[in-house]
């Protein structure tokens, strides 16, 4: 009967607690649930508001970085595409960007987009001989070829900003 009431105890306990149990557990193990939930550290306490703020600032400002990259499709249904729209999102920032495929001088995009593109997929088809039947199979390729290009030198931005003066491409 000692033992019931022991189990019921821990049973109580854990549901304060808010340790998750089966029904039928026996009191040995629950018992260790229960003594490990207690013994766990404290939680530490919470960022202050002002430092949550800085390390989202400083997340948003990396996944908003420029990175020059040259795009190369590899996908065969978009060999007459000259370019693709690119969306990425997370709870802080959204990145929209228009990123044309064989730019020669490269196109600055979000890092986030860089990542995004670099680790993006496509399946193709190839015929296969099984048991001496052709078979479709599908294979997951890469589907751009990505080149990270360094970054543009000073005399560089001042040639393309005249350029983009000239054609008047940009507003101030």
């Amino acid at each position: 009967m000692s033992e019931l009431s022991e189990l019921e105890v821990l049973k109580e306990r854990a549901t304060k607690i808010g340790i998750q149990f089966h029904p039928a557990i026996g009191v040995d193990k629950l018992r260790d649930k229960v003594n490990a939930a207690l013994s766990e550290e404290e939680p530490e306490p919470e960022e202050s508001p002002k430092e949550v703020m800085l390390t989202r600032k400083q997340r948003k400002d990396a996944a908003s970085k420029l990175v020059r990259v040259r795009l190369t499709f590899m996908n065969p249904t978009k060999r007459d595409w000259t370019g693709e729209f690119f969306c990425v999102a997370n709870t802080l920032i959204e990145h929209k960007v228009f990123v044309p495929f064989n730019a020669d001088d490269g196109w600055h995009v979000p890092h986030m987009i860089y990542e995004m593109i670099r680790d993006r997929k496509c399946q193709v088809f190839f015929n296969k001989k099984v048991n001496g039947a052709t078979v479709r199979v599908g294979k997951l390729i890469k589907e751009f070829g990505v080149e990270l290009l360094p970054d543009l030198t000073s005399e560089e931005l001042k040639e393309l900003a005249a350029v983009q003066a000239a054609n008047k491409s940009i507003e101030k």
